[in-house]
């Protein structure tokens, strides 16, 4: 193969590993481990890779800015600090090729933060978005303008169907709650009730919550009569500890008989607090690695907690608009991540190897 034509990809390919991890080692930044660094260092004296020739050529033609825009990271939404630390990192391994990422945020429970930073990103015309479409109706007149602009964007975590996106990065939101439905009838016994609890702004402009709802329900009726389980649905609309708790007192004096609580989003950590609190037997099952449902996985007050690879939803997206830019590459329409089950056995281990 010429030099000329080799690509860090195909040294990734050869030595087995991603092309972020032969970055890390071009460029010396990272940990990898000897066993990796020794197979791409070879890798790459056989093919004769000049990789500061590539990257000088390439960020010389061309300069390449993303935007994404993702959900405010605070406290009460730790969640999205996963993703965005996936786009950093994979950026960070591609600014050498001039590919600048700017990230801008939006409050989940304001559409009109949405608006606001969506028309910021507009103004500054970027070569590509990466997008959380979490507000249905308001990202659906984001992309439309995007569309206009003729700028690609890729959706991330959440998809809307009959878009002109050139690819979706995130979990197969209705699978995701059809295994969630599967864990949870595996600890309960027949006739106990089970809760479905959402803890959202509104479930009419939730682009993924309602999926999951239908894919937990979709487990049951499939698998069993209708009198098998009684599923219950609540939305609380905070993230507030106090008003979950409230909420959630007001629930269980009407319902007594809940046996099984299935939380769509990532704060199941915070309804695992109260059953702590108050003593009670509750089967838990949430989604995402964030601190605090760590702890609670730790503790037990979590069952389980079903993993869709937010770090590597961010890197992939940014992957995959770096790829369509300089290798023109078209992506896959759907880009559909692994579900990793957690429970509190393999927790460390999932940790470490993440890491």
């Amino acid at each position: 193969m010429s030099a000329k034509k080799i690509t860090i990809q195909d040294i990734a390919r050869h030595a087995k590993v991603s092309a972020g991890t032969v970055d890390r080692v071009i460029h010396n930044r990272g940990k990898v481990s000897a066993d990796k660094k020794r197979r791409i260092e070879d890798a790459v004296k056989e093919h004769n890779f000049n990789p500061n020739m590539l990257a000088r050529a390439l960020s010389m033609r061309n300069q390449f800015t993303v935007c994404s825009l993702f959900p405010q990271i605070s406290s009460e939404n730790e969640y999205w600090q996963l993703p965005k630390q996936g786009a950093e990192q994979a950026a960070e391994g591609f600014k050498d090729f001039g590919f600048t990422l700017e990230t801008f945020y939006f409050s989940l429970f304001d559409e009109s933060s949405f608006i606001e930073q969506a028309n910021k990103i507009i103004g500054l015309n970027p070569d590509g978005v990466i997008l959380a479409p979490l507000f249905i109706k308001e990202s659906i007149l984001f992309v439309k303008k995007l569309e206009k602009n003729k700028i690609p964007y890729v959706f991330i975590d959440a998809t809307i169907p009959n878009q002109k996106n050139i690819s979706y990065i995130g979990p197969n939101a209705e699978r995701s709650g059809f295994v969630a439905g599967k864990l949870m009838k595996s600890m309960l016994r027949s006739g106990e009730q089970i809760l479905v609890l959402n803890i959202v702004k509104g479930m009419e402009n939730s682009s993924n919550l309602n999926l999951i709802e239908k894919g937990f329900r979709n487990y049951f009726e499939e698998n069993f009569t209708e009198h098998e389980h009684s599923i219950n649905t609540l939305i609380i609309t905070s993230t507030d500890m106090t008003i979950i708790f409230q909420e959630l007192t007001k629930y269980y004096i009407k319902n007594p008989n809940i046996k099984g609580v299935f939380v769509t989003t990532s704060k199941s950590h915070l309804v695992a607090s109260f059953h702590l609190n108050h003593e009670l037997n509750i089967r838990l099952i949430g989604f995402d690695l964030v601190e605090g449902n760590i702890s609670r996985l730790r503790d037990g007050s979590i069952d389980w907690i079903i993993s869709q690879s937010p770090i590597q939803q961010g890197a992939r997206a940014v992957k995959t608009l770096f790829d369509l830019f300089v290798y023109k590459t078209e992506p896959k329409k759907m880009q559909y991540v692994p579900l990793d089950i957690i429970v509190r056995e393999n927790l460390d281990y999932y940790i470490d190897f993440q890491q």
